[in-house]
């Protein structure tokens, strides 16, 4: 039992934790009631944002930069400084000051809205720009009827943002700043980009009156920068904006809806090599709204891709080919385009690859809407992705199927009356004349499709596509960028389209007519095989991929054989002659390269629509090889519309020459010791 004292004490004590309790608890409410406020504005805030990295630079075979990148100015708003979306007023002012700056300097700014005001001061929707429509009505946006007019989507969009003070050109500009930003997905950790490549004066004006444009920051980023932009451009291909299904796909890859993305060829292919690793910084704001950045996570620029292409070479490829058609364009309405592949046969590195026409890709973005336009279609890859009628460049492979297969020999004679008369109710032509008893070299030498039609029949469609396959036609190179596969004239290709298969359709097989359709760049790599007596490698236009500073080879492409045909020597050796005497004595184009060329020609008619017409036209194509005793460099033209297949041999011609005089220059330099060794 506690005495008088002890209790006495405990009171005491008692007394005084509740006086304490009860300070406290008055401190406490006035500082949430009364301070709140206050102290919520002076807080020191902050915001981590994503920082972009570089991406990757692409060179040539020889180190040769291709694509780089530059810094530019950037104009980005920052979502924990911008003027909240309850100040639409403050939000509104920055917006428009900014826009009045831009228009005041001739500079353009993101501006997608698909509202126009014309000339005559109405309003129009954009046209071709029907997703965007789509998307200014839809429940994430607008949330309006699908048969909305314009004028219901601008009124809609001057009520949402309190537009009403302002001219209705105004509003609208001021409204397709809002637009992007919601479509970009403007939050906390993603800055809204306004606009890029912005200069230094423009920038120094948002510099010197940050408290007129409140949450506008300059950042410099990088950007695409081509040495030369007509060297290789659907090889290369290019970047732009990610688009929300790509974001849809990529967004937990890490990728935020302002990201730059591969749109087309390596840039695309190679992405996730190209884009690196974005950083992270974070924004600390203090009460007088002065920022601070600190970098918790530096970007890592990304890898640097080294391709097969030799620049040189691809100049005179791009060169030849265009200035071929456009001169057969003088006087052949016909011609309008083609393709031209070049590889090494040691390893089916793809050493240029033209076509025509083409595009620029350092001017792409001005010019994208003009080329998407263009009916020719410049932005197409030809080369891997076009799909031909071979015509008579298939006739080495059929010479050598009948020769492995013992329906002809080296003394086989066929005799061409000009018409094949095996079949009652089908006799066909022979398109180059009367040639009389010929054996394999010279119906390869003078094309006769007599010779090959019986050679063909002998076969069957069964085994002729045997050794088409065995030469990789009809299947994919397997070259890094999207290629067309092709088609193999057959019994099962008719069937699947409800038609039967008649014995006709297995002589014109043989001639590379029916439904035989393939790439400039498999019929590249085909020549290549036959140059290689069989070995068929896999296609590349990657030679190396490396880090991002160049101390490390992440990936190094070696030659990769696809499949080996052990055919005899003697059988190679009558191919090889036939194509030996088609490009010594038959083109002399040919007698300019310092190297002996084998060669085919081939020439095939197509049905074309002018003018709703349907037009017969002809395509002219050429497979090369060079040189004849130990091939290096393999050839293939395609020229549509051209009147025959001689006359693209100008173009192989031309890059052989470049090819093989650059040969002999280095050969001379390494052997007088030079740093080439």
């Amino acid at each position: 039992m506690k005495n008088k004292s002890g209790k006495k004490r405990e009171a005491v004590i008692t007394a005084i934790v509740a006086v304490v309790f009860a300070v406290f608890l008055v401190n406490l409410f006035r500082i949430q009631i009364f301070q709140a406020e206050g102290l919520k504005n002076s807080a020191v805030t902050s915001v981590t944002v994503k920082v972009d990295a570089a991406r990757g630079e692409i060179f040539d075979c020889n180190g040769n930069p291709l694509v780089t990148n530059k810094q530019v100015n950037t104009i980005v708003f920052h979502y924990q400084t911008f003027p909240p979306g309850k100040d639409a007023e403050g939000r509104n002012t920055v917006i428009a000051g900014l826009i009045s700056l831009f228009s005041r300097y001739n500079l353009e700014w993101k501006d997608n809205l698909p509202i126009q005001v014309t000339a005559s001061g109405k309003l129009a929707f954009s046209k071709d720009k029907d997703a965007e429509i789509e998307y200014l009505k839809s429940s994430a946006f607008l949330n309006l009827n699908y048969y909305a007019d314009v004028n219901d989507c601008f009124n809609a969009l001057v009520e949402r943002y309190s537009l009403q003070n302002y001219s209705k050109k105004q509003a609208r500009d001021i409204a397709s700043v809002y637009y992007s930003m919601r479509k970009d997905g403007f939050n906390t950790g993603t800055p809204y980009v306004f606009a890029t490549d912005v200069s230094n004066e423009v920038v120094a004006v948002i510099k010197e009156n940050s408290s007129t444009y409140i949450g506008v920051d300059v950042q410099v980023k990088s950007e695409r920068e081509y040495l030369d932009g007509s060297v290789a451009p659907h090889i290369i291909g290019f970047v732009g904006s990610i688009s929300p299904e790509e974001y849809e796909t990529k967004k937990n890859e890490g990728y935020s809806l302002n990201d730059v993305i591969g749109k087309s060829g390596i840039e695309y292919t190679m992405e996730k090599y190209l884009r690196g690793e974005p950083g992270e910084k974070t924004i600390y704001v203090d009460e007088n709204g002065n920022t601070t950045e600190v970098y918790t996570k530096q970007p890592v620029a990304g890898d640097n891709i080294v391709l097969t292409i030799d620049t040189k070479l691809q100049k005179t490829a791009n060169e030849a080919l265009s200035s071929l058609i456009e001169t057969m364009q003088k006087t052949n309405k016909d011609a309008k385009a083609g393709a031209v592949v070049v590889m090494n046969t040691k390893n089916n590195d793809v050493l240029a690859c033209a076509n025509y026409p083409s595009f620029d890709l350092s001017t792409y973005n001005d010019d994208v809407k003009l080329l998407m336009a263009d009916p020719d279609k410049p932005l197409w890859n030809r080369a891997l992705r076009s799909i031909y009628t071979p015509g008579s460049t298939i006739k080495p492979a059929v010479a050598m199927a009948g020769l492995e297969e013992g329906v002809i020999n080296a003394q086989s004679l066929v005799f061409c009356s000009g018409t094949y008369k095996h079949y009652e109710d089908y006799q066909p032509k022979c398109s180059t004349g009367v040639h009389h008893n010929q054996d394999v070299i010279h119906a390869l030498y003078h094309s006769c499709n007599i010779f090959f039609y019986e050679t063909s029949r002998l076969l069957g469609i069964d085994k002729l596509n045997d050794y088409y396959t065995m030469f990789g036609l009809g299947q994919k190179t397997g070259i890094e960028l999207t290629e067309n596969e092709g088609t193999v004239d057959s019994p099962q290709l008719r069937t699947s389209k409800g038609e039967l298969w008649t014995p006709g359709l297995t002589v014109q097989a043989g001639i590379g007519h029916g439904d035989n359709q393939f790439t400039p760049i498999q019929l590249c790599s085909y020549v290549s095989t036959i140059a290689n007596k069989g070995v068929r490698y896999k296609a590349h236009v990657i030679k190396s991929i490396m880090n991002s500073d160049y101390s490390r080879t992440i990936s190094k492409r070696e030659a990769q054989v696809l499949s080996k045909a052990d055919f005899k020597e003697e059988n190679w050796a009558l191919v090889y002659k036939g194509m030996y005497l088609v490009g010594t004595e038959s083109y002399a184009d040919f007698s300019k390269v310092p190297a002996t060329v084998a060669a085919k020609t081939g020439t095939t008619s197509i049905f074309k629509k002018v003018n709703g017409k349907e037009v017969e036209i002809n395509n002219g194509l050429t497979i090369t090889f060079a040189p004849y005793d130990d091939p290096e460099i393999a050839v293939a033209v395609i020229i549509e519309g051209a009147k025959s297949g001689g006359s693209t041999a100008p173009v192989a011609s031309s890059i052989m020459q470049q090819y093989f005089e650059k040969s002999s220059f280095e050969e001379t330099l390494r052997g007088e010791g030079t740093l080439l060794q």
